[in-house]
């Protein structure tokens, strides 16, 4: 981790460093053969053809409705004149956790950047509300407001429906609601109005918190579905055929040593497809079948199929997962002729206020250490306590263990089974000596309160109940504080297709 020598610095964590981070995707950064023989990095030539009219006039409808006027944005990119690059997500509660808004942050950064070389680019942000996983998007999690608590987050939730509903016509649960302008002490906002549906809250939220030209999808708008029909008959013509590529593909990243990021259960097919019913339930789609295309809805493979052969962009922005998705579905873009986007790595960002740079500064404290919780951040710091400490624990061990040999040395003659007694013991007092060691560490690393309590605060602030802070804390708390200098701090700062997660200082 750098350490920030001006205001402009900006903190940056390795993604090496992040803990759980996709082990395809890091070959994948970094140019490995290995990695890259699946996914290319290189950019594709343009996808410069004219778009489907329905569709076009479709999107600027539901734009209009959410408060948006992407008429000039789509008009340009139906006629085929700009570059397009697409990232999409769950329209989670209150905006999602923080990597949702940093998505959308670098595609702004790139068209920004784009736009000042007299390059066109409209960007697309599809809201994945075909989606079932209630539980994800009826979930936010926010900073505790007292940082004495054991436990660094206040998460919300509500309960799950029975049955697979796609969430982004369903209402927004009440108690999520009250829940949430009570603990943040708010008026009501608009876009949590009664009844208002998950699609609509998220839509409207990121309408008014976003000051940017983009536009978004709503995976469930008829008229893309009607503009997919092509793609769904090839789906359904070529179903065992996907499924075949899909088994080869597998068996492919796995012997490279990859686990593939959606396997079947043992028997089972891959799932391909789902119907829509009448009620928005969706169920397993198992084997082809006439359908409209307005009751298809994707899994996971093949919403990134859907996104590409309607809106045709020239770069994808996913998470890590999403990246390791297309490196699974690469052959089915070619057996389908669907155009492949380049693939880009998100952004990744983290937010913290600017005085825990100073405090990274002021310990030198390093990006995995951050991950390693507060205590063993705190030891590191203390060399001349805690060395001590280990030498004196290590020479103790040693002492005791040598004694311990002689003793066994000296009855072995007379007690045979004594050896194996020894070499337990010996194990027991390491065991010992380890958990006492470290004991006298913590305590060691406890006596200074005030260096306790600003690294306690680092790692509540960035690695959150130990998991990474941009996939388990919610953004709309921060911009709740910090308002539109959250929004331009984070597009200056998004670090779109680079190894690195940015710690953005508001």
């Amino acid at each position: 981790m750098s350490s920030a020598t001006t205001e402009a610095a900006c903190l940056e964590i390795p993604l090496a460093a992040y803990p759980g981070f996709n082990r395809f995707t890091l070959d994948w950064m970094a140019g490995n053969p290995n990695a890259t023989q699946f996914l290319s990095r290189s950019n594709p030539e343009r996808n410069a053809t004219t778009r489907d009219a329905a569709l076009a006039n479709a999107l600027i409808e539901s734009n209009r409705r959410w408060g948006r006027n992407v008429d000039d944005e789509v008009a340009r990119w139906s006629c085929g004149e700009t570059f397009t690059v697409i990232a999409g997500q769950q329209v989670g509660f209150a905006g999602g956790p923080i990597y949702t808004l940093a998505k959308l942050a670098g595609m702004l950064k790139l068209k920004r950047d784009n736009e000042a070389r007299g390059i066109p680019t409209t960007v697309f942000f599809w809201l994945a509300t075909e989606d079932h996983d209630f539980a994800e998007v009826a979930t936010l999690s926010l900073p505790k407001r007292d940082p004495k608590q054991q436990l660094d987050l206040t998460t919300f939730r509500a309960r799950h429906p029975n049955s697979k509903m796609a969430v982004g016509a369903l209402p927004v649960p009440e108690e999520l609601t009250l829940a949430l302008i009570e603990y943040l002490d708010i008026p009501r906002p608009a876009w949590l109005r009664q009844g208002i549906t998950f699609r609509d809250s998220f839509a409207e939220l990121i309408t008014s918190a976003v000051d940017g030209k983009f536009v978004l999808v709503d995976a469930l708008l008829p008229e893309l579905r009607r503009a997919g029909a092509p793609l769904f008959d090839g789906i359904f013509t070529n179903w065992d055929r996907i499924q075949r590529a899909l088994d080869v593909r597998g068996e492919e990243l796995t012997k490279a040593g990859y686990a593939p990021q959606v396997v079947p259960r043992p028997g089972e097919a891959h799932t391909l497809l789902f119907e829509l019913d009448e009620n928005g339930r969706r169920e397993l789609i198992e084997s082809p079948r006439a359908l409209p295309p307005e009751r298809i809805s994707t899994s996971a493979l093949t919403r990134p199929l859907l996104q590409d052969f309607v809106l045709r962009p020239d770069v994808f922005v996913g998470g890590p997962s999403e990246v390791a998705y297309y490196a699974q579905i690469a052959p089915l873009h070619e057996m389908l002729n669907v155009a492949m986007p380049r693939v880009a790595l998100r952004a990744h960002e983290m937010l913290a206020p600017k005085r825990l740079a100073r405090t990274v500064e002021r310990y030198d404290i390093k990006a995995e250490e951050i991950f390693a919780g507060s205590d063993a951040v705190l030891a590191t710091r203390e060399p001349a306590g805690v060395a001590e400490i280990k030498f004196i624990a290590e020479k103790a061990k040693r002492a005791l263990a040598a004694d311990m040999t002689r003793i066994g040395e000296i009855g072995l003659p007379a007690e045979h089974a004594l050896a194996r007694a020894i070499n337990k013991s010996i194990g027991h007092v390491e065991y010992h000596f380890g958990k006492l060691t470290e004991r006298a560490i913590r305590g060691l690393a406890r006596k200074d309160r005030d260096r306790y309590a600003a690294v306690r605060e680092l790692v509540a602030t960035l690695a959150p109940d130990g998991a990474p802070q941009d996939r388990v804390t919610g953004w709309f708390g921060y911009w709740q504080q910090y308002g539109s200098h959250l929004v331009s701090q984070m597009i200056a700062e998004a670090a779109q297709d680079e190894n690195v997660c940015k710690v953005v200082s508001l």
